[in-house]
């Protein structure tokens, strides 16, 4: 890859020079570069994109750079192909396409927006969301459809915002792209906006989550507000304009395929082991496509090529993707377009590249190994009825799918820097649950292979895992105390400690030591945000290493927001 820059010998020379013959001059091109200079008519444009697209390879591909002071910018490493080229900005609208390709150098001509609105279309969605208007400190805790319309249960602003972002819109949907700023002419006519957004959000078989995460609101004030902001962007009302990419950004390439299919969402992907980020190095890229269809997609990054891995069941009656749908999708109409059995939510490679798979394998309902009365280790001390999703590993070098019936539930995997190679998983609801790998590929015995323990705290001082009493029951000073909640993510340290987070307001971190036994002798730490104190609001913790940054930095989560929301939001 080549990269722009000047040695001291030439920033010298340049100085010597007119200003206009350096701004004329493109970065030189390699056989599979693509390079030039972008200007307008008010000159070299700089911070702005340019975009090659191409549909001559295997699966659809672009790349994105960003131009330098001088308006210069290099398409590195292209495939070869014949690409459109174009460049988009803040403050422009999209050039006209130019047909290139690599080894080519290439002058571009940006083209300046001619109004505030019409520049706005290429803003980032955040900057549109930052419009939509948030009730005042004071409306809270709120008083119910008959009073201020938001939900008594919602005790907060910061706790309203949470819900709005990664505790229930946003952790779907980028809010503010055209399509949800805006009323879809494909839903419909309705007489007030407030009724469009009633309709809009029972659509599709999400709708039922969407209706659910407008009423922990308070349906009548979100709707209000929802219709509110839709109202402004119809009347042309727009957010203010970003900065473009400054210093460091100018540097990111972004390399794009399109993958998978048009009515499956890609969740996650994985392209290595986390311990070793050298195993698969240059290989296959595998996605997962959570409720919408039952396949693995893969990438192979040096041919562009996309393939498949199907996905199967233990159980042929483990049930679908629900097909309700409280109202038809404004795209779909009643066409049921998810229909995964498996769920997979998660990927992950271990040292031998095979590919371990937070996945469903039969029905919610456990065996009876894993129930009261079973003399699991696990079992005896914390019964499991139930469990959504388990385990599941593939092996690309014998093409082999392994299904791993846990009788926990699973959501995220991560292996530990163990001898045993242990499988940590979140999900597990009131446990967190591990697989021994290396006693799994030695034996292939599911039940004896795993394990699970509830979070006990050491509220009793000791040191040591004693008889505990339940998270609604007071403090005992004889005893420890079960933790109730759920991890969301997990990420074994190299100590041997587990951290996890939970969702939530204000959110929790926790640190699991598991001791020599997990079942029997793993205690938790739980550390809970400051959230009340002014300068360092809570928030929902989501990913461990965020939560670590954010936990430790002076900077919380509203202050990444653009302005005049995080004016708005007083928290």
């Amino acid at each position: 890859m080549r990269r722009l820059g000047f040695s001291a010998a030439a920033l010298l020379a340049l100085s010597f020079t007119s200003i206009r013959a350096v701004q004329q001059t493109a970065p030189a091109v390699d056989a599979d570069d693509v390079a030039g200079v972008v200007r307008s008519d008010k000159g070299p444009e700089a911070g702005v994109w340019v975009i090659a697209e191409t549909n001559d390879l295997p699966t659809p591909y672009v790349k994105i750079v960003v131009t330098d002071d001088q308006g210069r910018y290099l398409l590195p490493d292209l495939p070869k192909a014949n690409y459109e080229v174009f460049v988009r900005g803040y403050g422009l609208v999209d050039s006209k396409r130019v047909l290139a390709t690599p080894g080519k150098t290439l002058n571009l001509t940006a083209v300046l927006a001619p109004n505030n609105h019409a520049a706005a279309q290429y803003y980032p969605a955040g900057y549109w969301l930052s419009m939509l208007r948030i009730p005042e400190a004071g409306e809270f805790p709120g008083t119910g459809p008959q009073g201020n319309g938001i939900s008594p249960n919602v005790r907060s602003q910061a706790e309203w915002l949470r819900q709005i972002k990664s505790g229930g819109c946003t952790a779907c949907h980028q809010l503010g792209t055209k399509g949800t700023r805006e009323i879809p002419k494909e839903l419909g006519s309705f007489p007030s906006l407030v009724h469009a957004w009633e309709r809009r959000i029972a659509s599709g078989q999400a709708g039922a989550q969407m209706v659910n995460g407008v009423n922990n609101l308070g349906k009548e004030r979100a709707l209000l507000l929802f219709a509110d902001w839709t109202d402004r962007v119809n009347r042309g009302e727009v957010p203010p304009a970003p900065p473009r990419p400054q210093g460091v950004e100018r540097n990111v390439v972004i390399t794009m395929w399109d993958w998978a299919d048009p009515k499956a969402y890609l969740h996650d992907v994985v392209s290595t082991d986390r311990r070793d980020p050298t195993v698969n190095a240059h290989g296959p890229l595998y996605g997962a496509l959570e409720l919408s269809a039952d396949y693995i997609p893969v990438l192979d990054p040096k041919t562009h090529r996309i393939d498949r891995i199907p996905l199967t069941v233990q159980d042929p009656n483990t049930p679908p993707t629900n097909p309700k749908m409280p109202a038809p999708s404004p795209y779909f109409g009643e066409e049921v377009i998810w229909t995964s059995r498996n769920n997979v939510h998660n990927p992950m490679l271990d040292e031998k590249s095979r590919l371990w798979l937070t996945s469903a394998v039969r029905g919610p309902d456990n065996p009876a190994w894993c129930k009261e009365g079973s003399s699991h280790p696990s079992a005896k001390v914390f019964p499991l009825p139930r469990s959504g999703r388990h385990l599941q590993v593939y092996d690309p070098a014998t093409k082999k799918l392994t299904h791993i019936e846990t009788c926990f539930g699973t959501h995220h995997l991560m292996f530990a820097e163990d001898a045993n190679h242990t499988l940590w998983t979140s999900g597990g609801g009131q446990v967190v649950g591990w697989l021994n790998r290396k006693m799994f590929d030695e034996t292939g015995d599911v039940q004896r292979s795993q394990g699970w323990t509830p979070l006990i705290m050491d509220t009793n001082g000791n040191g040591r895992r004693d008889a505990y009493v339940e998270p609604t029951d007071p403090i005992d000073p004889a005893r420890d105390k079960r933790f109730g909640a759920a991890f969301y993510s997990v990420a074994p340290a190299p100590d041997g400690s587990i951290w996890g987070t939970v969702l939530g307001y204000p959110g929790q971190v926790v640190r699991l030591v598991p001791g020599t036994n997990p079942t029997e002798t793993a205690l938790a730490e739980v550390y809970e945000p400051p959230f009340r104190d002014p300068k360092r609001p809570g928030f929902s913790p989501a990913a461990v290493t965020s939560i670590v940054t954010a936990c430790s930095g002076p900077r919380s989560p509203v202050d990444t927001w653009p302005a005049s929301i995080a004016a708005n939001a007083k928290c």
